[in-house]
């Protein structure tokens, strides 16, 4: 979304962003020219309660800026972003933004608040095929589905990479690594295990470059597994892209998806990727498995090979994927869906 954000202004628009809370590692890549609207300071609320929080300064701030064009992401966030508009009798084209596989909305009352409240938006844009046939699946009309995929800017990684920190307790020992919230979607025992099973575990440490809840869990499982001298726990790094360009594979281990940002990331800095061939997205990026290797979910000992064979096979650059999803190109599209009508 900073990244589009930074897009629109350079198209020349005015942008505005919302935000639920206004802290957080990304506040400091917030453009200069957005105006940014905290929503709420209840630092302690979260889901529903949160939403309250937030929902009547949404209506004012719509009420406020008189916007032509809102865009919204994450499933909550565009719930509530359709009861504001509709609340604030705004009239504003609304496109709403669907990350993830519906496996993450599980809820029977959130899949029928999506089903009732998504059609009253102007257009949902999937970010991968899978996730729009989710979304026609949950009965979202096909006409009302657009699939936008999203933006890498390699040049602002490769910046990244030259001027973020560095590991010290990796002292020049080649790693794989895998990058995201350490959370039951990753699926990060599987990951653990198949790298406790692989050869590379001799030759390469294992970084996993992440926070949340299943650290604990994570831990009792790498003293379990006989690893915990070869396996670090780096944490959430605010820039993670000097560790990522600086290994020798990141590996996608997740149960879901929407479509990872991670694999063009890799892809942006020249890093070869294997990944679990989960709903949605890595398929479509990796083109069935010919720009990276595939595994079913949950098998350790089939991404333990993947890592190997990964690892020994000779690399390759994806400049041409990496192409098709640069910012100009993925904004020009949002662009497109955000000004019909206006």
């Amino acid at each position: 979304m900073l990244q589009l954000a930074r897009s629109f202004i350079a198209a020349g628009r005015e942008v505005h962003l919302a935000v639920l809370l206004g802290g957080g590692p990304l506040r400091g890549e917030i453009p200069d020219a957005a105006v940014v609207h905290q929503l709420t300071h209840a630092g302690h609320a979260k889901g529903f309660a949160l939403a309250w929080h937030a929902f009547p300064r949404l209506v004012s701030l719509m009420r406020t800026v008189h916007p032509d064009a809102v865009l919204s992401t994450m499933t909550g966030t565009n719930l509530l972003a359709v009861l504001a508009c509709k609340r604030s009798h705004a009239r504003v084209r609304l496109v709403l933004r669907e990350a993830s596989s519906l496996i993450n909305a599980r809820g029977f009352f959130k899949r029928k608040a999506m089903r009732w409240l998504y059609r009253r938006a102007d257009m949902v844009v999937a970010v991968s095929r899978g996730v729009a046939e989710d979304l026609r699946g949950l009965g979202i009309p096909g006409d009302h589905v657009h699939v936008i995929h999203n933006p890498v800017d390699p040049g602002r990684l490769r910046h990244l990479a030259s001027v973020g920190p560095v590991l010290p307790s990796l002292d020049g020992v080649p790693y794989v690594i895998a990058l995201g919230r350490l959370t039951e979607a990753k699926d990060y025992p599987a990951l653990l295990r198949a790298y406790a099973l692989s050869q590379v575990r001799h030759s390469h440490r294992l970084v996993i470059v992440g926070e949340g809840e299943e650290r604990a869990n994570l831990e009792r499982l790498i003293l379990e597994l006989g690893i915990a001298d070869r396996v670090l726990l780096a944490g959430a790094l605010d820039n993670p892209f000097r560790v990522l360009a600086g290994a020798a594979l990141l590996v996608l281990s997740s149960r879901w998806e929407g479509y990872p940002n991670v694999l063009l990331e890799a892809f942006a800095l020249n890093v070869p990727v294997v990944a679990t061939d989960c709903r949605h997205g890595p398929r479509e990026l990796l083109d069935g498995g010919s720009r990276g290797r595939l595994v079913p979910l949950g098998d350790a000992a089939a991404l333990a090979h993947a890592i190997s064979d990964e690892i020994a096979s000779t690399p390759f650059t994806a400049d041409d994927v990496v192409a098709l999803h640069a910012p100009q190109i993925i904004a020009s599209r949002y662009l497109a869906v955000l000004d019909c009508g206006t």
